[in-house]
């Protein structure tokens, strides 16, 4: 990614407003266990998750299950710090091997955070499982960039260029 993507990603985490109307809408699709999840998201990620939906309703206007999963892929992230961030963006593209062995780090210390950050998808499609989602949007979520899902794998298309 170029390095203005990455400034313009980082721009994006000191805006604190979430646009209310996108929001509303999109909120409609969610059971209210769905929304508690969602809403645990800081605002930068929520931004994401609704440019995401609103990019799945035009490619598959009649799939639920793949809007709800646009909404939720990001909810296992936590609420990670700008730092957190910053050191995953540089760890996957210069030394990723070091996310697999922070993994063994304690999830309080910043190592284990960020390693955990690496791993959110798994993290997110459990947390929808136990929030009650569709067993097609816990599916959708952990087959996300799995070539052979073909739900998981436009998720990652859609994600990427948001």
């Amino acid at each position: 990614m170029p390095l203005s993507y990455r400034v313009r990603q980082l721009a994006q985490t000191f805006i604190r407003s979430v646009p209310r109307e996108q929001l509303d809408e999109a909120l409609q699709h969610l059971t209210a266990n769905e929304r508690r999840l969602f809403a645990r998201l800081q605002p930068v990620d929520q931004r994401h998750s609704l440019a995401v939906y609103a990019a799945a309703r035009n490619a598959e206007p009649d799939d639920h299950a793949l809007w709800v999963a646009a909404l939720l892929h990001d909810v296992g992230k936590g609420r990670p710090g700008r730092i957190d961030r910053v050191l995953l963006t540089v760890l996957e593209t210069s030394a990723p091997w070091l996310l697999i062995r922070w993994r063994r780090r304690s999830p309080n210390s910043r190592r284990g955070r960020v390693a955990r950050l690496a791993g959110h998808t798994e993290a997110s499609a459990q947390l929808a499982e136990l929030a009650g989602s569709a067993p097609d949007v816990v599916a959708t979520i952990r087959a996300y960039g799995h070539r052979d899902h073909a739900h998981g794998r436009l998720l990652a298309e859609l994600d990427a260029v948001r």
